[in-house]
């Protein structure tokens, strides 16, 4: 597990909740994510996570993106501009079977090119959700403020020890 975390801000919960659905029996089946954003996440394109060396994140909801609902382990990277033929057949069969919520890659939504595949296993949803002040941003070693009023986005953050992890689950 790397040493920084990320927290992505304001995810459709029914998203997550597809996943976590099949994620609960099968817990490392790596299902996907698609943030609207037109930025590569650079930590994650310049070294991607890998199953051997995977990236925690954190997830807020676009209902409430005060507070963190979600946790699992970034997997993959891909740019959706560099996917071959037969990788994107595969990923979008998977999407279909799983995540019914999504209707497969895309490269832009609502008007917004979208460069960020992100594959994620071991999707746990915490018991009680925690406010984003309980993570510290690496560039700042500040706490993440709580003052957010649209989704979208992300900043890496310290990963926090095992035992404060369960603490929240």
């Amino acid at each position: 597990m790397r040493d920084y975390a990320l927290f992505i801000n304001g995810v459709y919960e029914s998203v997550l909740m597809d996943i976590l659905d099949v994620q609960t029996y099968l817990p490392e089946l790596p299902l996907f994510l698609q943030p609207y954003s037109s930025m590569r996440i650079v930590r994650l394109a310049d070294k991607p996570p890998t199953v051997d060396d995977p990236v925690r994140v954190f997830f807020s909801l676009t209902n409430d993106l005060k507070h963190i609902y979600f946790t699992g382990e970034l997997i993959g990277w891909r740019d959706k501009f560099t996917l071959q033929e037969d990788e994107l057949m595969i990923m979008n069969r998977l999407i279909y079977m799983f995540q019914r919520t999504e209707s497969g890659v895309y490269k832009e939504a609502r008007g917004i090119e979208c460069k960020n595949l992100l594959m994620v296993r071991r999707l746990k949803k915490f018991s009680t959700p925690f406010s984003v002040q309980e993570l510290n941003k690496i560039s700042t070693d500040e706490p993440l403020s709580p003052d957010r009023t649209t989704s979208g986005g992300w900043s890496y953050v310290e990963n926090p020890n095992e035992s404060r992890l369960q603490q929240w689950l």
